[in-house]
Formats: structure tokens, sequence, C-alpha cells
């Protein structure tokens, strides 16, 4: 058995040993305040810091240390509306982050958390904590979130001496991967989930999908200056399929409102000799064919690959699969606001596949920080992950005991997703139904065109999400069309459309504006 294998077994088993709450030391010494005397002393838990606060919205700030590991922020709003919302992570995490806080969840009276997941890293894309760690591991998988969320219900109904309402869980990518989790094995701790572009199959999505990309990407893992396929190669090809396809909706925009329905072939693109301007090599259609279609071994498709969509925007593909060390910038930002810092001990990456896909192979899976894609043998991936999978996936489609509890599971991701394929959001989405056909009426999914990863791209973005999910589960309303909203350079709201239910999409009427919401309806 080789020593990775050997070392995720023992994950396992630790994942099964460790209990919600074990142990708790209080150590805050600012108990003068209304109701801060109400914060109990729970098992395992060092409450680090109580303070009192005025950004966003008078409240107090409860720090604190779930175990040796796992730190997390209560926020807990002065004018309390009985609701509390957890935000999710993104990335690899590595520092206390709170996407709620986006949605304006403390303005809006929520009590609201959020964690680091047991870690520290570099930033979002940091990996290498994962080396010989075998509790950051099942903490980062599910554990701290879960463990969170109990503390958090704890102190919250504690300080507040009442019960909670409502209970939340809003993320995206890492969050939106948490959130399956949590929908899948703590089915308890949430009343009602929005999982957005979700990171839900580590080991087939990430680490599998994202090395096959920069296999085709950067031949040579040696030499990461520049990608096969350029900035004007991918222009060549949205042009290509734009001009046969952007009309199928009815709108010519530059978005596809399903980029299925485009029966565009790279291959129409091949150079009828050498390499021009207009044309791509049979190495770069053999590369592109491979990244559009997936991942595939000897027993056939081992993940979903991607469709067309951002070849050409800024956060697309340049960001997440193609790069190059000679066209990164160094100040380039993660998603969702989290710096990308590089140093010596952690360089910059060619794109964001490079290291998360590489991070999880050698940390992770294989536990070896000298591990490359040189050689990799696809046709033994599927065993050598098969330990980590237990732990970090959330890919089961049985979500009956969470819809037996009355949850509510709200999915969403853009079609142009560079990061996480919304092919493969579509295949869980899918699964689900397939399992258990009845499921439609707790979990909804609403595809976003020309969205990239969780925010931003030419399409429609902005979506209060907890708004959403709090109208479905505390007010009953079916969420059967939602509203979604064009946003300008100043973060202000420049028109809208229509998002529907899957597998609906919406219709422009011909004649409205098409930026606004009521010129479209949902078939």
């Amino acid at each position: 058995m080789n020593k990775g294998r050997l070392f995720l077994m023992k994950a396992l088993m630790l994942a099964i040993a460790v209990t919600a709450l074990v142990g708790f030391k209080y150590a805050s010494e600012d108990k003068k305040n209304r109701n801060v005397d109400n914060i109990p002393d729970l098992p395992d838990v060092n409450i680090t810091s109580v303070t009192k606060e005025d950004a966003m919205a008078p409240h107090y700030k409860v720090a604190g240390i779930i175990g040796e590991k796992v730190k997390f922020e209560l926020l807990l709003p002065d004018d309390w509306n009985g609701k509390f919302v957890f935000g999710g992570g993104g990335g690899y995490v590595g520092s206390v982050v709170n996407v709620a806080l986006g949605y304006k969840a403390l303005e809006k009276g929520y009590a609201t958390v959020g964690t680091d997941t047991g870690h520290e890293g570099a930033n979002a894309i940091d990996g290498r904590w994962a080396q010989g760690d075998l509790e950051a591991i099942v903490n980062f998988g599910h554990m701290a979130v879960h463990r969170t969320t109990v503390v958090s219900k704890a102190i919250i109904e504690a300080f507040y001496a009442q019960k909670i309402d409502y209970s939340y869980f809003v993320g995206c990518s890492r969050g939106g991967g948490q959130a399956m989790m949590e929908a899948q094995r703590y089915p308890d701790d949430f009343d009602g989930i929005a999982a957005g572009a979700p990171a839900y199959d580590w080991t087939m999505g990430l680490g599998m999908g994202m090395v096959h990309n920069m296999i085709n990407m950067y031949p040579d893992p040696n030499n990461l200056d520049e990608p096969l396929v350029s900035v004007d190669d991918l222009k060549l090809i949205e042009d290509a399929y734009l001009e046969m396809c952007d009309e199928l909706d009815g709108i010519k925009d530059g978005i596809l409102n399903d980029p299925r329905l485009c029966d565009f072939d790279v291959a129409s693109l091949l150079c009828d000799g050498e390499k021009k301007e207009d044309c791509l090599s049979q190495e770069q259609i053999n590369a592109l064919k491979a990244i559009y279609e997936g991942p595939k071994d000897k027993d056939g498709s081992m993940f979903y690959g991607f469709p067309f969509g951002g070849e050409t925007h800024k956060d697309g593909w340049f960001k997440w699969i193609t790069g190059g060390l000679n066209n990164v910038d160094a100040q380039a930002t993660f998603h969702q606001g989290i710096e990308n810092d590089s140093s010596d001990e952690f360089p910059l990456p060619p794109n964001f596949q490079h290291a998360f896909g590489t991070h999880f192979m050698k940390f992770f899976v294989y536990q070896d920080s000298t591990w490359t894609y040189e050689d990799f043998n696809y046709d033994t991936f599927r065993d050598d992950a098969l330990l980590v999978g237990k732990t970090l996936n959330a890919t089961s489609p049985d979500l009956s005991k969470f819809r037996a509890n009355g949850g509510k599971l709200l999915m969403y991701s853009g079609w142009s997703d560079t990061a996480i394929t919304s092919l493969g959001t579509i295949g869980y989405y899918e699964d689900v139904i397939n399992f258990d056909e009845t499921a439609a009426d707790d979990v909804k999914l609403f595809m976003m065109p020309g969205v990239l990863h969780c925010a931003g791209g030419d399409g429609p973005w902005y979506v209060n999400w907890i708004d959403e999910i709090d109208n479905w589960v505390a007010n009953d309303k079916d969420p059967d069309q939602i509203t979604v909203y064009f946003i300008d350079e100043q973060m202000k709201p420049a028109g809208s459309r229509l998002l529907c239910p899957y597998p609906e999409a919406a219709q422009y009427d011909g004649e409205g504006d098409t930026r606004d919401v009521k010129s479209f309806g949902c078939n």
C-alpha cells in the first residue's frame, strides 16, 4: 500500500473517531455588557474574545477556537431577526471567511458565522497544510463546518435567550461544496441551503479534472511560461461559436443561453498546413477537445468537461485554465476578495486550476510535495483517490434525511464557469432527481447564462441568495422564478433578466428590453 493511501486510511479512522464536541474553556474578559454573561461554557471551545462592533450593524463579535485548530467568528446583531446564517469559505480557505456578509446578512439582522475550517494557509489556493495533518483534512472535508454550526447555535440561543427560528447556509465554490456536504452528512444542521458552483467532487472534478486541463495546456510541467493556447487563439474560438450560435436565444449579446445547444466543432478551425493566426494546430485542437470533453481513462469518462463560455473574459480561461507565468499579474486576486499573494515559499502559479489541481495531488492524494503530472497515469487514479474521496467528496444523491426535516436546497451555477464546470453541477442535480424524482419539490437548480465562477462575466449575476432561501423556507415561497441583475463597474444594478429552475430556461419575448426581466418567461 503506498504512503498516500495508508495516510488517508488513517484519516478515515480519525473521521469516525472525532466527535462533534468534546471538553471546553471560556477565556473572554469582556462580560460586562447585556447578554454577554449568557454566553455558555461549551465543551472543547475556547472563546478568545468578545467585542462590541459597529461595522455594518451594531453587534457583538465572538471569536473562538473549537478543539485546537478550528477558528470561527460569530457575529450577534443587536437587532436580531431570530435567524442564523452560516457563510461558506472559498478555495482551500485558510482564514476565517464569511460570504454571507456580502449579502448584508448582518444588516438584515441575521446572526452569522464563518470559519477557517481548521487550518491556516498563505492564501486560498494553498493546500500545503494538508500534508501530514490527518485532522486538518477531516476538518476541511466536513467536520469544521458542522462543529462550528453546533457551537454557534448554542451560543446564539443562550445569548438571546430564545430558540433560533430558521438556520441557513449560503456559500459558493468551496462554500458550495460545504453546503452540499451539510445537506448530505449533517441533514439536521440547516433548514435551507444555497449552494453555488459547488466544489462537491474533489477527486474527479477538481483534482483529476484540473490536472487533466493542465496536462493539455502545459504538456511539460517544468515549463509554465506560456500555455499551448493563446489569448488570440481563444478569441478565434469564441468568435466562431458566437457567429454560429449567439442568436439562438433571440438576442445578439455574446451570451449563450445554453451552450449545449451550440453545435460548433472546434476542429473546424484546424489549419490546412502550418499554423496561422486564423486557425489552430492539430496539437491545439486535441488539447481543446480534451478540455471541452473532460478526462477519460481506460474505463471511460472520469468527469465532465467544460461547455463553451468564458474563453476571452479576463476572469475566465486566462485566470483559471491558460494564463502563463509570462502573463500573470502578481496582483491578481482570487474570487470573493481573497488575495493571491505570492512569495518565495509559495510562487505564483500560471493559473488557478494549476494551483488547485497540483496541490490536491501533492498534499491530499499522494502526500508527496515532489509529485508532478509528468508521466501521470490516469488509469490508477480512481484507486489512488478513493480514500481521500470518502472524506472530501459530497457526491451522494440521497438527500432524503435533509428533505424529511423540511430542508430546501437551492443550487446555482454560471454557464461560463471556468473553475468548476457547470456540467458537473447539472450532473449532480440530475443524479438527485434520478435517485428520487420527488426531490424536485425541495431541490432547485438555477443556471446563469454568461456568468463566470460564482459572480462576474458578461451575463447578469447578482442575486441575494439569502433572501431567496429565506423566502422559500420561512415564507413558503417556491422559487419558480428569480430576478437576476446585471452589475456595472460601480457595483450598481444595470438591468435584469430571469432565472428559471432547471431544466427550464428563460425565453425572450422577442420585443421587450433585453435588460428587463419583464421581457422574459420560463419554458
